[in-house]
């Protein structure tokens, strides 16, 4: 199908947002349990929780279920994983995932800003609950780049 109007590409970039969280439901509790450091841990088990949360926000939004999967978060959980495998526990691999789900959050930030583009003032409601979810995702970034200088100061 090729997507022509504002309306298909706001259904396409939501459809995106939703499996994003996925993703991230699915894979980030392997990747949580491999850090070392509490805090990063539990930042990352809110991350897990809120895209539980918000998946089914976002599928409200498009009536539907299931959508294809979501290629850039299962590409950046995919460097997460190997940062697992590669690097030794502790700060290093810390700093290592941090950047991973930073990574995540820039995307998932800027794919947000899009849909909330497309959304447009049509329904007041639906941008609003959209602005919600990239301030939660901005907010956990800012965390945890404070949490990444921190690590990195040891």
């Amino acid at each position: 199908m090729t997507t022509t109007n504002h309306e298909e590409l706001f259904r396409v970039a939501v459809k995106d947002l939703r499996e994003g969280r996925r993703v991230v439901a699915d894979r980030l509790p392997d990747v949580a349990s491999a850090t070392d450091n509490l805090d990063t841990r539990l930042a990352f088990h809110r991350l897990i929780a809120g895209s539980a949360e918000e998946m089914g926000v976002l599928a409200e939004m498009l009536g539907e279920p299931d959508g294809e999967p979501n290629l850039w978060a299962g590409g950046i959980m995919d460097d997460a994983c190997r940062d697992v495998a590669s690097t030794a526990a502790g700060p290093v691999r810390d700093i290592a995932l941090i950047g991973a789900i930073r990574k995540f959050l820039a995307a998932d930030i800027v794919s947000l800003e899009t849909a909330i583009a497309l959304a447009g003032h049509d329904d007041d409601r639906t941008g609003k609950a959209l602005e919600q979810l990239r301030q939660a995702a901005s907010d956990l970034d800012h965390h945890l780049r404070e949490q990444l200088l921190g690590l990195a100061e040891r």
